[in-house]
């Protein structure tokens, strides 16, 4: 999914906590690809990704698909949070929680074609779900409609 989708979502899941501590949730709601991705923003990736043209392997160094894995894996998202949580952190626990949000969409949105295949449980598993593509056109718009329809009866 991509990151205006992130921020959307992960506000609206964390809507009832104040302002100031809600902008902590929709961060880490963003940081696994601002993490994920970091090192490979040319201007070449993001030309490809604004033309929905599929992105080639040769072009992502293999880094760059570990680091993503790190942050989207929920294990590792899990040590954090437990660390997090026993050291009595627990606000940060909570919008630590918007980076699991993330993985999660993205574990739905990301294809098996895709360079970036969301897999969930890394390292201890290479297992992906074969879902819709992020990418998509059309399943921006019906994503986009859906994220409109959430906000309307949310927030009226």
């Amino acid at each position: 999914m991509e990151w205006l989708s992130h921020i959307l979502l992960t506000n609206l899941v964390f809507k009832e906590l104040p302002m100031e501590t809600r902008w902590w949730a929709i961060f880490f709601g963003i940081a696994p690809d601002i993490f994920g991705f970091f090192g490979i923003w040319r201007m070449e990736f993001l030309k490809k990704m604004m033309f929905f043209k599929k992105i080639p392997s040769a072009f992502v160094p293999k880094w760059v698909i570990t680091t993503y894995n790190i942050a989207h894996s929920l294990p590792i998202w899990l040590i954090v949070f437990l660390g997090l949580w026993f050291t009595n952190y627990k606000v940060a626990a909570i919008v630590f929680c918007g980076w699991a949000f993330h993985i999660v969409l993205d574990f739905f949105t990301h294809n098996p074609q895709s360079v970036t295949q969301t897999k969930v449980f890394w390292p201890l598993s290479d297992w992906h779900f074969h879902s819709w593509s992020w990418s998509n056109k059309k399943f921006l718009i019906i994503e986009y409609i859906f994220i409109a329809l959430l906000y309307w009866i949310f927030y009226f």
